[in-house]
């Protein structure tokens, strides 16, 4: 980090909380006098403005629009605001600037982590003192070290991140039940701290998703395993079926689960998926030395014909994915 940079004096993970549930934790808010949860009461007396549109904001915008007064829907595609009009997910919309940020008095920024940066210089003018503010990226520390720099002091913002997202994109992806049973994770840090996570979790539950309060950089480093290098496996994957292509005229119709399963990743939007490996590579970079170790092990057993040390780590790999995927406190099945 540069000297000078504002977010140097304030490390991005520093003083903020370790990993634990929502704050609170469900179910410990006051009710309110309607008989809600009282943060979620609060939240049908809010605007809610949400910049960008594709799969994930779109998504939210779906899952809660009858959870707050009204929703903002701003995307620089304006078919992508007619889409989301037309549906009844948002009240209003625009396809211009960020004015209309103004009106709110919660925004969420769900554009790829490239872009977030741009964005919350752009909003910046337009945000009133106290407005809630957070983020959809995959990427957290590079996000918080942005915000501590354009953020003003009295705008509560933390981080976020669903994880949830699948291989589509755009707002045909939209699906109100996306985050159902997924864990979103919050990422609060200096000078906002925990407070503006809280803020954000009855709308958050609301829209079926299990909070989790992360450190920006162990969030980041979790999912350069769990999401990032998955990215990288498929589209190398993906890189090395086209490479032999030529030589397999029958490698399509052969095309099969494992191969399906695998890639599904490789599908998705290029600039999400460019973004992410460019702002974590310092994350994924060591999960991917580990891998290669990993592919040696396995083609050195292959090629002495151990069949009892093959068998010995696919057991283990499939014994360790069963126990990963059957723990409940996962994320659900196609966060990316």
């Amino acid at each position: 980090m540069a000297a000078g940079d504002p977010a140097a004096a304030t490390d991005p993970a520093g003083g903020s909380p370790p990993v634990h549930a929502a704050p609170g934790g469900p179910g410990a808010r006051g009710a309110g006098g309607d008989g809600e949860p009282g943060g979620l009461a609060a939240w049908r007396r809010r605007t809610l403005a949400v910049v960008g549109l594709g799969q994930i904001g779109g998504s939210l915008v779906a899952a809660v629009r009858s959870r707050v007064r009204r929703v903002i829907g701003i995307d620089r595609d304006p078919a992508a605001v007619e889409h989301a009009l037309r549906a009844g997910h948002i009240d209003a919309g625009s396809s211009g600037d960020l004015g209309p940020v103004a009106e709110a008095d919660a925004v969420v920024i769900a554009v790829p982590v490239g872009a977030i940066p741009d964005v919350l210089a752009a909003a910046r003018p337009h945000l009133r003192p106290g407005v809630l503010l957070t983020d959809t990226g995959s990427v957290k520390a590079p996000v918080m070290r942005a915000a501590q720099r354009l953020v003003p002091p009295d705008v509560p913002f933390v981080g976020g991140h669903p994880m949830a997202g699948t291989e589509r994109w755009g707002p045909a992806a939209t699906d109100a039940d996306l985050f159902r049973g997924h864990t979103w994770v919050l990422t609060p840090a200096p000078p906002w701290g925990p407070a503006a996570a809280a803020a954000w979790v009855p709308l958050l539950e609301a829209a079926g998703a299990r909070v989790l309060c992360m450190d920006p950089r162990e969030h980041d480093r979790h999912v350069a395993l769990t999401s990032h290098l998955p990215l990288v496996v498929a589209a190398a994957l993906a890189a090395t079926a086209r490479r032999g292509a030529g030589d397999l005229p029958h490698l399509r119709r052969l095309v099969a689960g494992g191969f399906r399963d695998t890639t599904r990743v490789a599908a998705g939007n290029p600039e999400v998926g460019r973004d992410m490996l460019r702002a974590n590579w310092d994350q994924v970079a060591p999960w991917l030395a580990a891998l290669r170790d990993e592919l040696d092990r396995l083609a050195d057993a292959a090629a002495r014909g151990d069949d009892a040390a093959l068998y010995r780590y696919l057991d283990d790999a499939r014994r360790f994915r069963a126990a990963v995927l059957a723990d409940p406190s996962r994320t659900g099945s196609s966060g990316r």
